[in-house]
């Protein structure tokens, strides 16, 4: 007896002999008819079958508490004393396997016939590969739903029970997305012989195969089994080779070339999901650097992989100079120089393996990788003017744009003096100098560089280049930028005819400029058809998730709210904010854009959350873009909007005067925000019931808004609704309901984000 239970725990061996002396070869197997009890279970049906038995679902009879269970019913055998204790010390230790992602074992027995039987734990659901299949699951999000399932292995195998029957059909994932390996250990319930003969054809690894007794690398190759399965089922994602590799390390032949334990097997899963390199693929430099660029994707103006650009530009220098016999060794010396600045200067800063911070910020290594430019390239201006280029783009991406101006400064220096004032890549980098410029400040003098850029580029590669079209896109985006919509929708009106000799992206840029250009006119239903095809045009050429694509989301929400679309916008704001907040921080620009937008249409839909997303854009912006910038102060007068909803008047008031603080700092060349700090101030009156002092309030927002917008612009007949309300309420009702009058009638049923006003309006008409 106690050679038997020593045996029962040798590594590798427990429940392989428990019975084998106990269960006849082939002896049969009797079914079970529903409505059959096993211990305080009732049978219901038959829910699978195979070699190991039947597995029936069946439920607590007992009366004690309602509970579903998978009885596993296994072969007939015969059971002397000794191996009938040895049966319950195994069941017990399977009993003791508790583990979220294990199905647990409940009851187990023997009838009087010598059948053995287990409860288990039931898990309704689809197996792992149907549910990856039907969830349409990329490959990081199969990875991470089977990583619980590979701890579970790991867990069992340190309490000495190998699986031996992992496949698919034996991991279901239930309701709540939670993946639950099933039968552990039932498999192993047989004689020594037989053990080694049982498996499912084509999840037994090749020792199995041969005859060879069960081990922990057998597990190991099966896991390796099922990661493929889970991979490959339905609209099988592509996945990266190293993932590849770790599937062929976990499934090769020879069980010595395998991943050791599972736990090596789960830390290469982990690695490759915090992009790092992986056992199972020892990395290169441009695999390091690949690695590197996807855990720290760049932003939206970045030229595209850092690194692989600095690959590509080695490569480059290397075939020119290496047509030239005489220029082999000025060769060596650039690509000595660029992999020097590669390996010591830039890609250590953010490589763990290299002692550097997994967790550093891209921008941050970019502003370190632009000093090392200046030290170690200095003498080699045209691989330096390139490396600048990359960086400025890149930091200018990342919204780091005093760092991005620097590298674009040092890039035009250094291309020009080697290249020539006209070359293309001097031009480009004109343009993106341009871009990182523009702002509030100095917008004329921005437009007449882009004018002069323009000639020159025409100059040199003539009207049909497509620099020549960024430029135009740039130029209509400054008119946009001053806030002078209507010159905006004519430059990129006039764009669109040469559209068919653009290419897919520069068509993009027009299509996105225009839309926003159209919905400041109020030509909302324009303005939406214009951003679709922006969105459609950049998938092509990007991809779906690229960040240009997603900014067309802003146009497209932009002319949703135009359309009073509120909750449409609200949706798709929610879920570009939560993109664009990974790709490039919560307090990028765009993102804080995007937060303000989401504050604006969540206010319109009437949901009092509107106004923390409001204040979240207003710090944001003071924070990132200063205290005294006009954008500040818009988010600022649309949230005393959102208090005075909620009835916060004081709140409205201090926000509303620090905005009128930053405009008055700012000077007067930002009328679109002026209007809207304007309306919300005569809202404000007209909230606290000084009408007197409302009316000319409504008079100077409606002066301002004037030259923003068309005649029959909705906001301004807004406005003289709000007018209308103030001189009714004042005592001048002849002359305010003839306004309110005028307002509605031209305004129909058509939603806005002042329906508060507007129903005031109605019901003041019906009572004169």
């Amino acid at each position: 007896m106690a050679g038997l239970i020593e045996r029962m725990f040798e590594p590798g061996q427990l429940l392989q002999g428990a019975l084998v002396r106990s269960l006849l070869r082939s002896a049969g197997l009797a079914e079970l008819a529903p409505g059959r009890t096993l211990g305080p279970f009732r049978i219901a049906r038959e829910i699978a079958r195979g070699g190991m038995g039947i597995v029936y679902l069946a439920a607590r009879a007992d009366g004690e508490y309602e509970q579903d269970v998978a009885i596993k019913w296994l072969p007939l055998g015969r059971l002397d004393a000794v191996a009938l204790q040895l049966f319950r010390h195994e069941r017990q230790i399977l009993a003791g396997l508790r583990h979220p992602h294990i199905a647990r074992l409940l009851d187990g027995g023997h009838g009087e016939d010598g059948h053995l039987w287990f409860a288990m734990e039931y898990v309704e659901g689809t197996t792992i590969d149907q549910h990856a299949a039907e969830q349409g699951l990329g490959w990081r999000e199969r990875v991470q739903l089977l990583l619980p399932v590979v701890d579970a292995v790991q867990f069992a195998h340190g309490r000495l029970l190998l699986h031996r029957d992992i496949k698919p059909a034996n991991v279901r994932v239930d309701a709540d997305g939670r993946a639950k390996l099933l039968d552990f250990g039932i498999a192993t319930l047989v004689t020594d012989s037989t053990a080694q003969r049982a498996f499912t054809p084509g999840y037994a690894s090749p020792e199995q195969l041969a005859g060879a007794a069960p081990q922990v690398a057998s597990d190991i190759w099966q896991l390796g089994r099922l990661l493929h399965d889970v991979l490959a089922a339905g609209n099988s994602p592509a996945a990266p080779r190293d993932l590849a590799a770790v599937v062929a390390k976990a499934m090769a032949d020879d069980p010595a070339r395998r991943y050791a334990t599972v736990s090596a097997l789960q830390a290469d899963l982990k690695r490759l999901l915090a992009y790092q390199p992986v056992s199972a693929r020892p990395p290169h430099l441009a695999h390091r650097a690949h690695l590197l660029l996807q855990a720290y994707p760049l932003g939206s103006l970045a030229a595209g992989l850092l690194v692989l650009a600095f690959v590509a530009i080695i490569a480059g220098f290397m075939l020119k100079l290496a047509r030239q016999r005489d220029a082999a060794e000025q060769a060596r010396e650039v690509a000595q120089a660029v992999n020097r600045f590669i390996n010591e200067d830039f890609l250590p800063g953010a490589d763990p393996l290299q002692r550097g911070s997994g967790d550093i910020r891209v921008a941050e290594l970019m502003a370190g990788a632009l000093d090392k430019v200046e030290q170690r390239l200095s003498g080699m201006p045209e691989v330096a003017g390139e490396i600048d280029l990359s960086l400025g783009r890149s930091l200018a991406g990342l919204g780091r744009y005093d760092l991005a101006e620097v590298a674009l400064g040092r890039a035009i220096a250094r291309l020009g003096q080697v290249r020539g004032a006209t070359h293309v890549s001097v031009l480009q980098a004109r343009l993106s100098l341009s871009q990182v410029r523009i702002g509030a400040a100095g917008l004329a003098q921005n437009e007449a560089d882009l004018h002069v850029l323009r000639s020159d580029a025409l100059a040199a590669l003539g009207d049909r280049a497509e620099l020549v079209a960024d430029i135009d896109n740039q130029i209509g985006r400054a008119a946009f930028l001053r806030e002078e919509f209507a010159l905006c929708e004519a430059r990129y009106l006039a764009l669109l005819p040469r559209t068919a000799q653009m290419t897919p992206a520069s068509q993009a840029d027009t299509y996105m400029g225009l839309s926003l250009c159209e919905s400041r006119l109020g030509h909302f239903d324009a303005a939406l058809q214009h951003a679709r095809r922006a969105r459609e045009l950049y998938a092509g050429v990007r991809g779906a998730d690229h960040a240009f694509t997603l900014e067309t989301h802003i146009a497209i929400e932009t002319a949703l709210v135009g359309l009073g679309r509120y909750d449409e916008a609200v949706v798709l704001l929610r879920e570009l904010q939560r993109q664009l907040s990974h790709r490039y921080g919560a307090a990028h620009p765009t993102t804080l854009t995007v937060t303000h937008d989401l504050g604006f249409a969540l206010t319109c839909a009437g949901q009092a959350e509107g106004a923390s997303w409001l204040r979240q854009a207003a710090q944001g912006r003071a924070r990132e873009l200063g205290e005294q910038h006009p954008w500040h102060a818009m988010s600022l007068a649309v949230l005393s909007m959102a208090l005075l909803r909620q009835g916060d008047t004081t709140g409205a008031a201090q926000a509303l005067d620090e905005a009128d603080a930053i405009l008055d700092a700012s000077g007067p060349t930002t009328p679109f925000v002026k209007a809207i700090v304007l309306e919300n101030r005569a809202d404000l009156a007209l909230a606290q019931h000084r009408y007197a002092w409302a009316i000319p309030l409504f008079d100077r927002a409606i002066a301002a808004a004037q030259p923003l917008y068309a005649p029959q612009h909705q906001r301004l007949t807004i406005l003289q609704l709000g007018r209308g309300l103030a001189l009714t309420q004042a005592g001048r009702r002849s002359e305010g309901q003839a306004l309110l009058a005028a307002a509605l009638d031209h305004l129909g049923n058509s939603p806005d984000c002042r329906a508060n006003q507007i129903e005031q309006a109605r019901q003041l008409l019906a009572t004169r």
